[in-house]
């Protein structure tokens, strides 16, 4: 089949390089502005489509009339998308036959909109789900799935072994969804028959990883594992003045209980970082940062606090 690019994101990549060594047509490619995290820019995907031989868009209005005409002009069957920024409307996916294919990394029909991987760690959840979906014109991640997967959560997963499994698990998901659309007698799933109600999840900024150490600490563990790299990282100050970026924190269970102000360091964990009072339950911080690039204290008289600063 003769295939449309639009998105961002090295996966989308990944998958527009699978989906033609499969023996399909990159057809036409369009992208807009990568985040601050994302491994791959405009300029990668111009490169994708200087590889193919096909017309290159940078932040076209994907539902205007001359977005619209190239799409036709460019004979594309279907089109595969990962994190458009706007919501793709009828005159766009109605002009390829078998419309738009959407990747989405969160468990539908229940997790739906932004960041779905974070909230689901932060909301202690049993996976994640990723689905490939046709397009909803009218309604955000609402379409029929093609193919889904998903990675069970343990204490043990961050956001970073998410996005090292999506690596694999998301171009392969996509070119199953692709072989799907053209299996005779194919049926999708239908998102509304599962009588499920939608959870709709926003956008996560770098300051929603302050650390409130009066939170429990297994509330802040998750916390850290959901804002961990490729994000900016769960922060704390050290008395009130040092940013701590904390990349790595666990748990800790002892044989005794501990009573101090939540944010008290009291005493040096099982990893060698310091164990920190919260306000049930004891953290500790298995890799930190400080901004000042100092080691950070294990001693008792010190305390972090809730960090103001970006």
């Amino acid at each position: 089949m003769r295939v449309a690019i639009l998105g961002r994101t090295h996966w989308l990549l990944r998958t527009a390089e699978l989906t033609a060594a499969s023996g399909h047509k990159v057809a036409l490619v369009a992208t807009a502005n990568a985040a601050p995290e994302y491994l791959a820019d405009a300029g990668d995907f111009a490169a994708l489509a200087k590889r193919h031989d096909a017309p290159f868009f940078n932040m076209p209005d994907v539902n205007g009339v001359e977005f619209v005409a190239a799409l036709r002009a460019a004979k594309a069957d279907i089109g595969i998308s990962i994190n458009w920024p706007t919501l793709i409307r009828q005159e766009a996916c109605g002009s390829l036959a078998h419309g738009i294919l959407n990747a989405h990394a969160g468990d539908l029909p229940r997790y739906r909109g932004n960041a779905c991987p974070n909230w689901a760690i932060i909301k202690e959840e049993s996976h994640i789900g990723l689905c490939v979906h046709a397009m909803d014109p009218n309604l955000l991640d609402a379409g029929p799935i093609f193919a889904r997967t998903r990675l069970l959560l343990t204490d043990e997963v961050y956001i970073t072994d998410v996005h090292a499994w999506m690596d694999k698990a998301l171009p392969r998901l996509f070119l199953q969804a692709i072989d799907n659309v053209l299996l005779p007698g194919f049926r999708p799933e239908e998102q509304h028959a599962h009588g499920i109600r939608p959870l709709r999840t926003f956008p996560r900024r770098p300051e929603d990883g302050c650390i409130d150490w009066r939170m429990d600490s297994a509330s802040i563990a998750r916390l850290a594992r959901a804002s961990s790299r490729p994000f900016a990282g769960a922060f704390t100050q050290l008395e009130g003045k040092d940013r701590v970026t904390v990349w790595r924190a666990k748990v800790v269970h002892s044989d005794q209980d501990v009573l101090a102000v939540p944010g008290q360091i009291v005493g040096r964990g099982p990893s060698g970082g310091p164990m920190v009072a919260c306000s049930e339950g004891v953290l500790e911080i298995e890799q930190g940062e400080r901004e000042s690039g100092e080691p950070l204290p294990i001693a008792n008289r010190y305390r972090f606090s809730k960090s103001i600063a970006l």
